[in-house]
């Protein structure tokens, strides 16, 4: 439900009276999942003379246009990046801590793409609707692009989202590293609303917003998102999400929170928000330590730690997600240890072309580690002593999650030569000449690599299990990409129009443009789906050029290796529609833990700024990152699909900024829904249900009956769906508990799109 305005002199009442007031003013009706709430401060975008301090650049960029009947400030298309600013709250009593609700009522009339910049809590979010793509053209980042013709409703819809508020706050622009951030709630903060390059944006209609309000949140356990606890003998599903560019936060010259673990506390409060129920933080990125003790193991001369605040952050968030029952799966970009004596800067893991990098990126490759080495399996080991088996007393350990982002390269060096040549009994030993001449000995090369790989990611189970952490799972993701691997071919654009698109790229703005793969090409969503080709490029080796190697750096998926492995899998990324629209990938990647997903997200980062003569001259906002979801329930898409289609024990996420979701109600819908479903092997009832687009998935237990994960795959609302159930007894949402209706064996359903709903059939009487 749309939010109801407020009169002029209710604003006047609490501009006057501030703070103290606050308890006058009426209560709004902000829609799910927060129903009513107290309204701070509103903003009216489409009002010349609002009286709230503004900024624009450059200057006189926006405009105010009537869509749908509202005046809304909007941007235009065309030319270089730009913003419109607002600050809010600005004298309205806002507290450091507190948790308030951010809304924007928006025009879904046609294809846009918004970025929203919330710098009380610095996250910047975007949103796409229509078959606006979200994500930039061009970055370089290489954007995996696609363009669906999302339903547009005609109407003014509600963008909502629950933030904690920091210590200090920055201004419009955002920190990374060096930079002061000069305000404190006291003064308000900025709510930026920003749009990237015209070329970066086709199909896109510009940013526009009527509203911007400001709401207190009710405290966390009122609005914490229920659902039902399994049975202690039924395993559990587990969601979980681990941000890339956000920690910067809590450092630097002024940190926006006085003490770090408020950064933390906050999160543990938004995932009971959000229901989401395992934690996961980087404990390496690209090899350095974020915040824990390795004195044990010889301190900086094995892995630098920093100072001691530093060395102690990791057991103290141990101790808070333990205090909040959370379940917690540490990640490591691991590349050997990055210390003064390390094992990582001796880069013992080598190429076959002899060369001393695999790739152009210099700052990756002053690291890596060959895992076909004894050592890189002791040095590996003392992390997770050190990380994991220390603190099992503080909380409970999932496993562990392993993404070397190219720091465990297949590795050509004279010892792993040797290995390889006794191990498979060559008749000579092997040389890299001879593996670049033969290509069946280096295919047999590269096979024997892998088995290896595996090897190590067993040594690790096996280490974490026989040292206390029993049934510790281990996850090992070979894409080290932001947005998630991209199709093979060259850039592509996937699309239901390949007609329109065709034509909205070949324009003079998309010709000679110098960015990493250039213009894409529009390439028909039917043809990728049918033909499997995200599977298929996700199991083939990386595109290389030149001497470089990196298809050695990054190298690829091989889940046929890890059908029969309990307690390792290898993760399969998606993120687009085409990524999770037939069953292949999910059953290539099952494993008899069951299969790990995690969803990527493109960074978009540095898009606000302004180039020249390939130089940027201005950062617009500062430092700058940005992800996008799709508008409404879709920015479950990806997920519902996947369920659907694969049913996957856990979903993360690659985040890159400080997470948030801008439609909460149906993200917290999802996750209920999917964490009150057992974790055991599930099959489709084909023909279940009465409408094609909703999928049944039945997951018979021994004692405690059935259940059925029904999904909404389609794009538009189903009412009155008739699902057929596979068993007699009594029915529940398994999340609410609340009784079904029962008749003639069916239950109906009305489903909005992408829904996920759990039922529970309970066991008949005698059974």
């Amino acid at each position: 439900m749309r939010a109801t305005h407020l009169t002029m002199a209710m604003l006047a009442l609490l501009a006057f009276g501030g703070a103290s007031l606050a308890d006058e003013m009426p209560l709004v009706d902000v829609g799910e999942p927060f129903g009513q709430l107290r309204l701070i401060d509103e903003i009216n975008c489409g009002d010349a003379d609002d009286p709230h301090e503004f900024k624009q650049k450059p200057a006189g960029v926006s405009r105010i246009e009537d869509i749908l009947g509202r005046p809304c400030r909007a941007l235009p298309t065309e030319g270089t990046p730009k913003y419109f600013a607002y600050r809010i709250g600005k004298g309205k009593g806002l507290q450091a801590g507190k948790a308030y609700v951010l809304t924007i009522d928006y025009p879904e009339d046609q294809a846009r793409t918004v970025y929203v910049g919330n710098r009380a809590c610095e996250t910047a979010l975007g949103f796409a609707t229509g078959a606006a793509l979200g994500d930039t053209v061009y970055g370089y980042t290489g954007n995996n692009l696609e363009s669906l013709k999302y339903p547009v409703s005609g109407e003014y819809q509600t963008w909502k989202q629950l933030f904690f508020m920091h210590d200090r706050l920055p201004d419009v622009e955002g920190i990374r590293g060096k930079g002061t951030r000069p305000y404190t709630p006291a003064d308000g903060f900025w709510v930026v609303i920003a749009q990237t390059n015209g070329n970066d944006i086709p199909a896109s209609a510009g940013a526009a917003v009527a509203t911007i309000r400001l709401f207190e949140a009710p405290p966390i356990d009122q609005i914490t998102a229920r659902y039902a606890t399994l049975p202690e003998d039924l395993p559990k599903r587990h969601v979980f999400w681990r941000e890339e560019m956000a920690d910067g936060v809590v450092g630097g010259d002024s940190s926006g929170l006085v003490d770090p673990i408020h950064w933390y506390e906050f999160k543990a409060k938004l995932m009971r928000f959000l229901a989401v129920n395992t934690y996961s933080k980087d404990l390496l990125e690209f090899g350095a330590n974020q915040g824990w003790d390795s004195s044990e193991y010889g301190g900086d001369e094995w892995v630098y730690q920093g100072p001691p605040e530093h060395r102690s952050l990791w057991r103290r968030i141990l101790k808070l997600m333990g205090e909040y029952g959370y379940d917690v799966l540490p990640m490591y970009e691991y590349s050997g240890s990055k210390g003064q004596k390390g094992l990582g800067p001796e880069k013992r893991a080598k190429t076959l072309g002899g060369k001393d990098a695999y790739t152009h990126i210099t700052w990756i490759e002053k690291a890596n580690a060959d895992l076909t080495d004894p050592d890189t399996y002791e040095d590996f080991q003392k992390m997770l002593d050190l990380t994991v088996l220390r603190h099992l007393d503080k909380a409970h350990f999932l496993g562990i999650w392993l993404r070397p982002r190219m720091g465990l390269p297949v590795s050509f060096s004279d010892d792993a030569l040797a290995k390889f040549t006794e191990e498979t009994s060559q008749p000579q030993p092997v040389t890299r000449e001879m593996l670049q001449k033969n290509q069946e000995l280096y295919n047999r090369y590269i096979e024997w690599w892998q088995l290896k790989r595996r090897d190590f990611l067993v040594a690790m189970r096996d280490h974490l299990r026989e040292k206390g952490l029993q049934d510790a799972v281990v996850m090992y993701g070979c894409d080290s990409s932001e947005p998630g691997w991209g199709l093979r071919g060259g850039k592509q654009l996937v699309t239901d129009d390949v007609a329109r698109w065709t034509k909205l790229l070949s324009g003079p703005e998309h010709k000679n443009v110098q960015q990493p793969g250039g213009t894409p090409k529009p390439t028909d969503y039917r043809t990728v789906v049918a033909r499997d080709l995200q599977f298929k490029s996700f199991i083939a080796p990386a595109g290389t050029w030149g001497d470089w190697e990196w298809q050695h750096a990054q190298p690829y998926s091989d889940p046929q290796h890890y059908q029969d492995t309990d307690g390792v899998m290898l993760t399969y990324s998606v993120n687009r529609a085409y990524t999770v629209s037939t069953p292949t990938p999910f059953d290539a990647f099952r494993t008899p833990s069951g299969l790990a997903l995690i969803r990527h997200n493109a960074l978009n980062e540095n898009v606000m700024s302004i180039w020249k003569q390939q130089k940027v001259t201005e950062d617009l906002l500062g430092y700058y990152v940005c992800d996008v979801e799709r508008a409404g329930p879709y920015c479950m898409l990806a997920e519902a699909r996947a369920v659907a289609n694969g049913d996957p024990r856990y979903i993360g996420y690659v985040w890159g900024n400080n997470y948030s979701r801008g439609f909460p109600q149906y993200v917290r819908n999802f996750n209920a829904a999917f964490l009150s479903l057992p974790a055991l092997p599930s099959k489709v009832l084909t023909g279940a249900a009465g409408d094609r687009e909703v999928v049944v998935r039945s997951i018979p237990t021994d004692k405690h009956g059935t259940y059925l994960a029904v999904v909404n795959t389609a794009l538009t609302d189903k009412s009155d769906v008739a699902i057929t159930l596979p068993a007699a007894g009594k029915v529940t949402n398994a999340a609410t508990g609340e009784p079904v209706s029962v008749e003639d064996g069916k239950v109906t359903l009305s489903l909005y799109p992408c829904q996920l709903v759990a039922l529970h059939i309970e066991l008949a009487e005698g059974e």
